[in-house]
């Protein structure tokens, strides 16, 4: 049986990615820190006979995945699929930020997913075919005005995750990022800087996208069986992805001229 690993996976897509593995009869190893809402999954999916376990872990902490990789590499012969899902939200100008916001963002969209692809990397080694799936977002690719610690941890993830593929190359271990725009999901309710206007602006893009969690997970399944290493999972995200490698200059124009209107209607902190 494949072993599959998701960070994040309690709740939100790292759910529906785990579900999705379920139903196919890989064993899913659901790791996050919402332990009431991870062990009702993990009781959930072994009541319609589906193999998952679920396990605390803390990913901004190194030593957290390190004491994860032990009890796993005495249970498993190797891992198949890793996939670094977990991650918090966060919105406002360079002005507004802190030390305390760079910080966590950095920690917990960037550096859990470092750590936890170092750490995992002996048993993802040991696996005849395996991969390593990381998401970052769409507005690690766009660069929105207005998102700039996010912006910059989710293009660390990207940035990561291609000097990764090459270097994967030497041990047949595939890899991914996924770039998904908006859906609904419970992200802004990790937004602590952020305004009212600003979170009622995302989940209306959330709630209007028309593109949901499973969606997006069956996109990155996809993606992974491909060995796709962009997954886009958003048309809309595809054309205006090609639109700024090819029109940089107008992409840009356009981006301002959003944050500009966002700043008019003071939904985004300066």
């Amino acid at each position: 049986m494949n072993n599959i690993l998701i960070t994040g996976a309690a709740s939100g897509l790292g759910k529906a990615i785990a579900a999705l593995y379920a139903q196919k009869g890989w064993n899913v190893i659901i790791v996050d820190i919402q332990d009431e809402l991870g062990k009702k999954f993990v009781s959930e999916l072994t009541l319609e006979g589906k193999n998952a376990e679920y396990h605390h872990c803390d990913v901004g902490h190194k030593e957290n995945f390190e004491a994860l990789y032990e009890i796993i590499a005495n249970k498993y012969d190797c891992l198949d699929i890793l996939v670094n899902n977990a991650g918090v939200a966060s919105a406002g100008t360079l002005e507004s930020t802190t030390v305390e916001e760079w910080n966590k963002l950095l920690d917990l969209d960037l550096m859990s997913v470092i750590y936890g692809t170092q750490v995992f990397l002996p048993l993802l080694k040991k696996s005849p075919k395996a991969h390593i799936v990381s998401t970052a977002s769409y507005a690690g690719l766009a660069n929105m005005p207005g998102m700039m610690t996010y912006n910059v941890a989710k293009a660390g993830v990207i940035a990561f995750s291609e000097t990764l593929h090459g270097e994967m190359s030497l041990y047949n271990i595939g890899v991914s990022v996924a770039c998904p725009a908006f859906f609904p999901t419970n992200l802004v309710d990790s937004m602590d800087n952020a305004s009212d206007k600003t979170k009622g602006f995302i989940n209306k893009q959330m709630q209007t996208s028309g593109v949901s969690a499973n969606d997006v997970a069956l996109g990155i399944f996809k993606g992974i069986t491909k060995n796709e290493f962009i997954i886009m999972t958003h048309k809309k995200s595809k054309i205006q992805y090609l639109i700024k490698r090819l029109f940089p200059g107008f992409f840009m124009k356009q981006k301002i001229k959003v944050f500009l209107n966002m700043i008019m209607m003071k939904g985004i902190k300066k």
